[in-house]
């Protein structure tokens, strides 16, 4: 059991627990051993895919609970080759950039003094002889690249808490990677601060606040940066939305590509750069001038191509039908979706969940080629012309498009939910009326009935609304005015009421008292006589 330790700003951090390591290169140093063990193939598979729960009788609740369930959809993360390969690059590249520096190693400690030199020389030693390495992963919007990195970097402790190593004293943080973007204003000053910030709101520190109105120059805030990550043992660099570089001037590209070179080159750490096809000029034209000895890896990620990954994908997801009646997946269907949603992943799944919001809503209950193909004209129009670019192939103008907004999901489930809405207001309103109308008739009868053996009105409605209110699935007649009856029963004041007002009571006494029942009806006040007594005398 892996013991976690909350810092003071609320950041979890794992107590080291240090593994045996096989390879040569990475025993002995803590950084590594401290990290996950090196996963199989299956174990990736097992540890990155998801799979949220499902049971098929969900698909018989009422419309408004399944509207929600669909939303599970957003959690399917199936593993696919290109995955694996993500994380066996993002595997190697954390333990490479540690390999050159060992907190236990008599060079560690040197590397802070000799970049404390540059802070006080106001400068960014640049001819330190590389050893990190880079990584970009490239692909259009949608294909799956910022939940691949999440889904990775979740089997990776962010923070590590390092107390002792082998019976000595190890009071170290470990940062094992740490996320920033690309700035709009191709700023380098603008990286440094957002490092900054990530960190402190990691570990709790204040190199924000103390820098950010410093007024250093750009040079002098660079070993800074430098001196802090190697002080956080910091594994790898993100840097998100790398194609926000081609919307600037090129020697503001230059310049931030040139700073991540000597910061790879300087202090070991492993760059990962993510973004779309944009970003591929950039890399050419920029990141080999500005250091060619960069050994630089590129994942181009294309859509799925319509093959067996494919088939694994879409049948993994199909499973989550909430339509009341089950369709199976069919060669057709498969063929239509990844038509409509050209291999893209994230449109794919947004499609199938419209597609099911859609037959709820409408009452069809049913997914249908023809349902598929219409939602996706009236709902993807946003991302028609890159679809319709990449049904085509032509991909010389698929750069154009890549930033363009995917299909905003949550607003579709509230446009979807507020007509599933509107039908169950109407269903219950009219139910409602039903009810009433039918509850009303029962009343009346049952009250009727109550007055038949001699109950006054006014008790008889009191007692009959009562036994309907604490039981409302009574619809029986005969069960409603015998309740009603015993409850006006147990009550003593209306007894003798109930008594001397009952019909067979009143018949009975004149029996008993050798008289016409009219005399006896007559004598209680029940019938009134029709005419005056005549003298007889």
């Amino acid at each position: 059991m892996m013991e976690i330790i909350e810092l003071h700003n609320g950041t979890e951090a794992q107590i080291a627990e240090y593994r045996e390591q096989e390879i040569l290169e990475y025993q002995g140093n803590p950084l590594i051993e401290a990290l996950p063990p090196i996963y199989s193939q299956e174990e990736v598979i097992d540890r990155l895919s998801m799979y949220p729960p499902y049971n098929k009788e969900e698909r018989y609740l009422n419309d408004h609970q399944r509207v929600h369930l669909i939303s599970r959809l957003l959690h399917y993360f199936q593993a696919i080759p290109i995955h694996l390969r993500i994380e066996s690059s993002i595997s190697r590249l954390i333990r490479t950039g540690y390999t050159y520096r060992n907190p236990v190693s008599s060079t560690y400690a040197q590397t802070f003094v000799d970049n404390w030199n540059n802070i006080q020389n106001k400068s960014f030693d640049k001819s330190i002889i590389q050893t990190g390495q880079t990584l970009s992963i490239l692909g259009v919007s949608g294909v799956g690249k910022t939940r691949t990195l999440q889904r990775v970097l979740q089997t990776i402790p962010q923070v590590i808490s390092h107390v002792s190593y082998k019976g000595q004293a190890l009071n170290h943080y470990q940062v094992t990677y740490l996320k920033i973007e690309t700035p709009f204003d191709g700023s380098v000053k603008t990286i440094i601060y957002d490092f900054m910030y990530q960190v402190d709101l990691l570990l709790g520190s204040n190199y924000f606040n103390r820098y950010v109105n410093s007024h250093l120059s750009t040079s002098q805030l660079m070993p800074i940066m430098a001196q802090i990550a190697k002080s956080i043992n910091l594994g790898m660099l993100f840097l998100d939305e790398l194609q926000h570089l081609k919307g600037i001037k090129s020697s503001s590209s230059a310049q931030i590509l040139n700073f991540f070179t000597a910061l790879i080159n300087t202090i070991n750490i492993p760059l990962i750069m993510v973004g779309t096809p944009k970003a591929m000029d950039v890399l050419q034209s920029q990141f080999r001038q500005a250091r060619r000895s960069t050994n630089m890896g590129n994942i181009m990620w294309d859509r799925f191509e319509k093959d067996a990954i494919w088939d694994l994908f879409v049948q993994g997801m199909w499973k989550y039908q909430w339509t009341k009646e089950e369709i199976p997946i069919t060669e057709e269907i498969s063929s239509i979706l990844y038509y409509e949603s050209q291999g893209i992943a994230d449109i794919a799944i947004k499609l199938y969940m419209m597609v099911q919001l859609r037959a709820i809503s409408s009452g069809k209950e049913k997914i249908t080629s023809t349902l598929i193909k219409q939602v996706a004209q009236e709902e993807l129009k946003m991302v028609q012309p890159m679809l319709n670019t990449l049904k085509i192939e032509d991909y010389s103008k698929l750069a154009k498009y890549d930033d363009l907004m995917l299909p905003n999901i949550e607003d579709y489930i509230e446009q979807e939910r507020i007509i599933v809405d509107q039908k169950q207001v109407m269903n219950s309103l009219q139910e409602g009326a039903k009810r009433k109308n039918e509850e009303v008739k029962l009343i009346d009868d049952a009250v009727f009935r109550l007055g038949m053996i001699g109950f006054k009105n006014d008790a008889a409605v009191k007692a009959v609304q009562k036994v309907i209110s604490e039981n409302n699935q009574i619809r029986d007649i005969s069960q409603v005015v015998k309740d009603a009856f015993l409850l006006l029963n147990n009550n003593e004041k209306s007894t003798d009421k109930i008594i001397s007002n009952d019909l067979r009571t009143i018949i009975k006494k004149g029996k008993e008292q050798q008289i016409t029942v009219y005399q006896a009806l007559l004598d209680a006040g029940v019938i009134k006589q029709d005419y005056p007594e005549r003298d007889v005398s």
